[in-house]
Formats: structure tokens, sequence, C-alpha cells
């Protein structure tokens, strides 16, 4: 046997495993592109660690989808996505590093690449599609068709969130200028984040054809988002003619259907933000932003305002102009003429 077959014959037969850390849907569904990456260089499939493991099951690239473990043994391998900073070495000097380690801005840096840096790779735009594995549809989710659009109402940080008036005033224009139902998703919960945690609750709205929100005791659920709520919102997205939101997980779980996704600007870059299909992130995607285009929580200059370094992040939460509002936000008005210059076009 040559070494490259002995080489090959090693490969094809090493444990690996990939630890995905990431608390929220959005962020645990960007793994998906990196552990494909895994699948397709060792040959065969891996095992994979995961707070959210409802979101992987399915997967056909994963032979062991397990809850998240700190120590762990037995593999050859073993990588974790999802750094949060890197050690950084001195004049290519692979043994001598700097005390302080350079932290990765997860407002600024893609979430994809954030997985796959833990690989020391980046993927191409051909490689950053996300993958999801829905079960069987369900009663509610066949409800839905290509003349519904579904709104995503659940609070978040306040740059991603509108108050109630600005939703209902989107709902009373669809509903009184188009034929398509609106459905509403969305499910109180709290979140544990960078900026600490954060309760997400659902918006209350009237003038709804499908309200399948879910509100809940916050305290007592936790992450109560199961396998089964995920799958069924899939397929309520993907029959549907689109998606409204602001960058949320249901916005990356829009991304691997065919549906139409209007995303709500904020302070992000939408580059960020937006999903990959078909090797673009302008497959059936607008991203509709206020009159400011600062993005400044994805600008390192304010991480130096801040704190003096650009080796932070700013409270990105906030706005870093100190606007009375969140004029990076656009108004109900011009996601609703986004959402009906692509319908009629249909």
């Amino acid at each position: 046997m040559n070494n490259n077959s002995k080489n090959l014959t090693e490969t094809l037969t090493k444990k690996i495993l990939f630890k995905v850390p990431s608390p929220a849907m959005g962020d645990t569904l960007c793994s998906t592109p990196t552990i494909r990456k895994l699948y397709e260089s060792y040959g065969h499939k891996i095992d994979v660690m995961a707070v959210r493991d409802d979101v992987l099951k399915g997967s056909p690239y994963i032979n062991n989808l397990l809850k998240l473990e700190n120590e762990v043994t037995g593999y050859d391998e073993i990588f974790d996505g999802f750094v949060r900073s890197i050690k950084v070495n001195k004049n290519m000097d692979s043994k001598d590093f700097y005390d302080t380690p350079i932290e990765i801005k997860l407002s600024n840096f893609e979430a994809r690449q954030i997985h796959a840096l833990s690989l020391g790779i980046s993927l191409y735009p051909e490689e950053m599609s996300c993958d999801f594995f829905p079960d069987e549809p369900t009663q509610k989710s066949d409800m839905i068709d290509d003349k519904c659009i579904v709104l995503h109402v659940t609070e978040s940080w306040p740059n991603r969130t509108w108050e109630v008036k600005k939703w209902q005033r989107l709902i009373d224009l669809i509903k009184e200028n188009t034929d398509l139902k609106v459905v509403t998703i969305g499910m109180s919960h709290s979140e544990s984040g960078y900026f600490g945690d954060i309760e997400k609750k659902i918006i209350k709205l009237t003038n709804v054809d499908y309200d399948f929100c879910v509100d809940e005791d916050i305290k007592n659920q936790g992450l109560k988002n199961n396998r089964y709520e995920i799958s069924e919102m899939w397929h309520i997205i993907n029959n549907a003619y689109g998606l409204i939101s602001f960058d949320s997980g249901p916005i990356h779980l829009a991304g691997t259907t065919d549906s139409w996704i209007f995303q709500i600007g904020a302070s992000i870059r939408p580059e960020k933000t937006a999903p990959w299909r078909h090797s673009s992130q302008k497959y059936k995607f607008e991203f509709i932003g206020g009159e400011c285009k600062l993005f400044c929580g994805s600008c390192p200059k304010y991480s130096v305002k801040e704190w003096g370094t650009i080796n932070s992040m700013p409270y990105y939460p906030n706005c870093q102009e100190n606007y009375s509002e969140f004029k990076c936000q656009p108004s109900p008005d011009e996601v609703f003429f986004r959402l009906i210059k692509n319908y009629k076009n249909v």
C-alpha cells in the first residue's frame, strides 16, 4: 500500500466531531455549510454536538447528533464552531502568540464564516447555502399557500423591533390593497446572547388571517422550540409567497426554502445577514432599509469610539449615532411597496 492509499484509508476511518455551541436557531443553521464541508472533505458522515440539536436533525451529513458537552474523548479530531476569539501569532511564528486574543465581531463577521473559521477555512459563494431537513407537513402548514405572506412578529433587540402600530399599519396595507392572506408566526421565549439574556415576546395584532404565534410563560418555557415547531415553521414559510421579518432565525430558515424574503433593515449590514441561495444573496431577497445607511452596528469605528480599541464590539442594540429613533429602519409603507412591487410581477 502506497502512502496515498494509506492516508485515504485513515481519513475514511477517522472519527470527527464538530461542536456547535450556538444557542440561537439562526446561528445554528449557519453551521450547516461547515458541517457539509467537513462531510465532503473527509468523505464520510461526522458526529455533531449542539445546543440546538433540534435544528440539525435529519442531516445526511451527520452520523451521531448529540447534546453539547465540554469534555469529549474518543475522537481523532474535534472542531469547535462559532469561535468567539482567535489567538494571533507573532511574526508568523507558529509557537509564539500575543497574550491578548482578537475578538470575532459577531455584528461584523459573517455567521457562516465564523463556523468555518474553526477549520481554518472560508466558504465560497457556492458553499454558503444553509441546510434544513424538515419532517412531514402538518395540518396547520397545509393551510398555507402562495397567496399568503408570513410575518415574524417577535420582539428582539431594540434596533430589530417594530412597535405594534407599525406592524399593524403593514398588515392593514396588505389586507386593503392585495389578495394576500396574512400569517403571523413567532414564539415568546428567553434567549441568551453576547449581550446577555433577552425576553423575546410576540407582538399581538389584528386583521390577521392565520395567527400561529405561541405566547407562553417565558420563564417556564426555556428552549422549548422543538423539532416539530421548527419543521412546521419551515413548511409554513415554504408554502407561502414569502416572509417579512427583521434579521432573525426565521430569515435563515426561509433561506432554505424557495420563498421570497423581505428583510426589514436595521443597523447590521445585509451582507452579513442575508441568506445565500444559488450562490447569491440576491435570489428572491429584498432588503428594505431606512434613511440612515451607516450600519453602525457593523462598523468597527464605533468599537474604537466606545471602547478605545478595534478589538471590541459596540453595543449594537442601541443607535451609535444617538438618534432618538432608529433611522436605519424603514417605514411600514416602504416595506409594503417593496412587497407589492415583487408580488405584482409574479
